[in-house]
């Protein structure tokens, strides 16, 4: 059986955009069940960053995450799938997609470091646009201002552009998926919905399966 990992912000996690909760089917799960003959392992963390630390906010640096749980001789996938970016739009960090993009190709290299012949195919994924909404939502809008709005429609053109660089898989999420205007950030169930069928698409095109 493949083994799959979804490492994520809170948006894998399945922050629930209603009341803060953690949905009972956020996509990692919805793809367990249209791909019951993989193994999908689900690590999705509320407000984690490709590379920072969010202020009050433990283990949100993603990159040290990553190397600490899955660089190891014990993990091994047969595929990495990546999606972040959401939270380096923080008002706390003056990050750009570009940046982004650039942390996630640094993924992509110590994954190959690490594991030599043996790397796990990658799939990075730029996360779903952020909605002016959030701007007027009590919990995030001070947390993410307009700029934000705007920097999260290049996610898709940065982060593919390093994955065409880098010889690994691409997919937008906000082709498929999109934040619920309750608070511009999160998906309501039926995005989840949307955004697993196209992952489980392109985990079979990868696999050859289709």
């Amino acid at each position: 059986m493949k083994k799959i990992l979804c490492f994520g912000d809170s948006n894998t996690w399945g922050h629930d955009p209603v009341d803060c909760s953690q949905l009972q089917r956020p996509w990692p799960v919805v793809l367990r069940e249209l791909l019951p003959e993989y193994e999908i392992v689900s690590d999705g963390r509320c407000g984690r960053a490709t590379k920072f630390d969010v202020p009050n906010m433990p283990d949100t640096n993603g990159i040290e995450k990553f190397r600490e749980r899955y660089l190891t001789e014990d993990n091994h996938f047969d595929l990495i799938i990546i999606m972040l970016g959401t939270n380096d739009l923080l008002n706390h960090f003056d990050c750009s997609p570009e940046e982004t993009a650039e942390t996630l190709s640094a993924y992509v290299r110590e994954c190959r470091e690490r594991f030599k012949d043996q790397t796990p195919r990658i799939l990075l994924m730029s996360p779903i646009e952020v909605k002016e909404d959030v701007t007027r939502n009590p919990i995030f809008k001070d947390q993410y201002d307009i700029s934000a709005v705007d920097k999260s429609k290049r996610f898709k053109e940065a982060i593919s552009a390093v994955a065409m660089r880098e010889g690994t898989f691409f997919l937008a999420a906000a082709d498929f998926a999109e934040a619920s205007v309750i608070d511009g950030v999160h998906m309501e169930p039926e995005e989840h919905k949307k955004l697993a069928a196209a992952v489980a698409d392109k985990i079979r095109t990868i696999f050859g399966s289709r």
